[in-house]
């Protein structure tokens, strides 16, 4: 039986009822569908992840960041709300907050992430690995989608291999190594745009003798691709 039909009318905005829901085991990916049909669910869900103490609020932000990976002019009206997710104590939400803001740079018609932007980015010396490896995983999402913070973007995910990351309150060498490789993937997806290739050239080499072998066969993947274009 087709469930589109009834998107738009399920909620009409009753966040109860979407509370009701969340708590009920629901197909994430038909609500994910829903909020895009009927964007006035997303007001809910995002008052939801403020109002709620229970799992549901972590539902809440994974539905929105589904959402902006496909419509983010549908999230982007509540910028100003999901940027305080950066800040959360709460590492689920802080994750799926730099997630989403990231897929946001591409419809922000009104430069709100310049504001954010050292917020932003200075999670990439945050000692917890996947904090920060969010952030350099999708670094290249903004790189494309604001060119004048490219070059500052990529001297600081050049930074990475002098950064320590932390795992069970220690510092770790191969969580560095993990993000050297995010790095890496990052630099791939904006390389051709970018003024910094040389750079990014040099990083790559570094990285060949990685002894975390799937961070040096990235390394080679990504000289194979790009050296004919080092300086």
């Amino acid at each position: 039986m087709d469930q589109s039909h009834d998107i738009p009318d399920r909620y009409q905005g009753d966040r109860e009822k979407l509370l009701l829901s969340l708590k009920a085991r629901p197909d994430l990916k038909l609500l994910v569908s829903e909020a895009v049909e009927n964007p006035k669910m997303i007001r809910s869900l995002i008052e939801l992840v403020s109002a709620e103490t229970t799992s549901a609020r972590y539902l809440c932000t994974k539905i929105i960041r589904r959402v902006s990976m496909e419509r983010p002019d549908l999230i982007y009206p509540y910028f100003d709300e999901i940027a305080k997710w950066i800040h959360d104590d709460n590492s689920f939400i802080k994750w799926d907050g730099i997630l989403i803001i990231a897929d946001l740079s591409a419809v922000d018609t009104e430069n709100k992430f310049e504001a954010l932007y050292e917020d932003y980015f200075g999670l990439i010396h945050d000692p917890q690995m996947i904090t920060a490896g969010n952030v350099i995983k999708n670094a290249w999402k903004i790189a494309l989608a604001k060119p004048a913070l490219e070059s500052d973007i990529t001297s600081r995910l050049l930074e990475v291999p002098a950064i320590s990351y932390e795992r069970k309150g220690k510092p770790s060498p191969e969580c560095n190594r993990i993000l050297c490789g995010q790095a890496l993937k990052s630099f791939g997806h904006y390389f051709d745009e970018s003024v910094n290739q040389g750079a990014m050239i040099r990083f790559a080499k570094a990285q060949l003798t990685c002894s975390r072998k799937a961070v040096a066969k990235e390394a080679g993947r990504f000289l194979h691709d790009h050296t004919f274009r080092d300086e």
